[in-house]
């Protein structure tokens, strides 16, 4: 039905941990209150920012501190770590994902239809996507960072997969394959449009990804 987000077709054994749990914020033995929650928030935009410009290894926890106005002691009372942080980005980066994803079968099977999805695609990368470069970079560094985002991002792509080939009314052979490239060809578009954002018309870009969406859907094995 629409607006209903189907569930992400789950890769996990029983009693594996999911991909990118909430960071293990410290917290006081009441909670946290709503100052402590704008300090979160704002760390975690401040991450997110760093790391579009940065990446995963030029990101210093000293930077996230300058950017989201708090002290480095006030950042290590709630995350523990670069790693934590990151942890807690990609929770809100693969929830998101999850939703958008889920309204792919809510557009029109048509063209415009996948434009319209790609546009609201995009409009999620605008806030999260610099995660999915981060993700990429840490994980050639953190075996636990790669392995647990491994099977969340192939839980996700899995179900992009299966959804866009189902929008063209088929049955995808390979929809985690099918699901890796469609994402990768979203990221990477959005990413070029960030870079050349003086040169290349956003809308341009975004037509011609859901070209290529459009096709993809309804490729012939």
């Amino acid at each position: 039905m629409p607006g209903t987000t189907p569930p992400v077709d789950s890769t996990l054994a029983p009693g594996e941990d999911p991909f990118l749990r909430p960071a293990a914020i410290r917290q006081p033995a009441d909670g946290l209150g709503p100052r402590a929650q704008q300090t979160i928030s704002r760390i975690i935009e401040a991450t997110r920012d760093v790391f579009l410009t940065r990446g995963y290894s030029g990101t210093t926890i000293d930077e996230i501190a300058r950017i989201a106005d708090v002290s480095r002691a006030s950042f290590y009372t709630y995350f523990p770590s670069k790693r934590e942080v990151l942890i807690a980005v990609g929770a809100h980066s693969a929830s998101e994902s999850e939703t958008i994803i889920g309204t792919i079968l809510d557009r029109p099977r048509t063209r415009a239809g996948m434009a319209a999805f790609v546009s609201d695609y995009f409009d999620v990368l605008d806030v999260h996507g610099s995660f999915s470069f981060a993700w990429t970079q840490a994980a050639q560094q953190d075996e636990d960072i790669r392995a647990a985002g491994m099977r969340r991002h192939l839980a996700i792509c899995k179900t992009f997969g299966r959804l866009l080939a189902e929008s063209a009314g088929r049955t995808a052979d390979r929809p985690a394959v099918l699901g890796i490239a469609a994402s990768s060809l979203l990221e990477r578009s959005w990413n070029y449009g960030q870079l050349y954002v003086d040169t290349i018309d956003r809308d341009a870009i975004i037509e011609e990804a859901a070209r290529s969406l459009f096709a993809m859907a309804r490729a012939q094995s």
